[in-house]
């Protein structure tokens, strides 16, 4: 097992003993604890310090746990870091804002030991692969000089620019907290840069992140007046959980997601790296007496952004 040094803060001195127990017991010794927000605002400031995942309790008097989540992103050693966000408190809002704040993962006290071994399994494997990539970067740009940022076209990379912009992996892990009824009252949506291809081969891979991050600003804003969650999937795809269930036009985003696009025509033509284009999947639900799954759902609305209309196309955005 790759170790890692986990940082837990929770006021209640009882939960943060039971959960070292658990932690121990699952295979990790080298924990902290702290009992408030401002003591881990502390010790994450502290350069002697490191840690490779936070857990963070929600409900905490002065600052929650949210607020410290937001905190720590701000904190450049710290804005990667995985949270998994322990709690007992159930109530959408607090899931939703959550992961707006920028945390990973989320499970519920009193914890099965069972499912925080399998959260933590999947955060270590993400800290090795970025280790991995880290590296070969590293490498790279110590032998030419260079910024470098390495990065596979069908790999889901962070972006962050955007306000309501979440890693794929936490947007599934929110999906998943949402249970039958919950994700009934909600809807997905695909969106798909069908020249992102194009464009990843045009530029480094810094120029490419950077341009899926100006598209997913483009359909944060074109979503502006819903409630939601985008996640970057790969490929140069988006996926959209709107926290209602509605019929909104696909087209009518596509058309605000193209002008907002237009303004950056002239900038694209000098780097000269293709504009992106992007095709807007139809709304998926789910049905509440189906057995179909958040993944399903997902990988829907995904299919129907990436299978682009034959006839019916603008010239600008839509001649593909």
């Amino acid at each position: 097992m790759t170790s890692m040094r986990l940082l837990a803060v929770d006021d209640d001195p009882v939960f943060l003993m039971l959960l070292k127990h658990v932690l121990s017991t699952i295979g990790y010794e080298d924990i902290q604890t702290v009992n408030s927000g401002a003591a881990a605002i502390a010790l994450l400031r502290d350069p002697k310090e490191h840690f490779d995942c936070l857990l963070l309790d929600i409900d905490m008097p002065e600052m929650t746990g949210i607020e410290l989540c937001q905190r720590l992103r701000h904190i450049p050693a710290y804005r990667d870091t995985p949270v998994l966000m322990i709690t007992a408190m159930k109530t959408l809002h607090f899931v939703e804002n959550a992961f707006r704040a920028g945390a990973n993962d989320y499970i519920h006290k009193p914890v099965d030991e069972l499912e925080l071994g399998t959260r933590l399994r999947m955060i270590r494997e993400l800290l090795a692969e970025r280790r991995r990539r880290a590296s070969v970067e590293t490498q790279v740009a110590s032998n030419l000089g260079l910024p470098v940022l390495n990065v596979t076209f069908e790999e889901p990379v962070s972006i962050t620019e955007a306000g309501s912009v979440i890693d794929y992996l936490a947007l599934e892990n929110y999906a998943l907290t949402l249970g039958r009824l919950r994700l009934y009252g909600h809807s997905v949506m695909g969106f798909s840069v069908v020249n992102a291809l194009e464009i990843y081969r045009s530029t480094d891979g810094i120029g490419y992140v950077d341009t899926m991050a100006i598209v997913a600003s483009a359909i944060d804003r074109a979503l502006k007046s819903f409630n939601h969650l985008i996640a970057f999937a790969g490929r140069g795809e988006f996926v959209a959980m709107i926290s209602q269930r509605t019929d909104v036009s696909s087209e009518v985003l596509q058309d605000e997601i193209e002008m907002t696009m237009a303004r950056y025509a002239a900038v694209y033509n000098d780097l000269e790296i293709p504009l992106p284009k992007v095709h807007v999947g139809e709304i998926m639900h789910a049905g509440f007496f189906t057995r179909t799954t958040v993944n399903q759902l997902i990988a829907k609305a995904r299919e129907s952004a990436a299978r682009l209309p034959v006839f019916g196309m603008r010239d600008f955005g839509r001649a593909y």
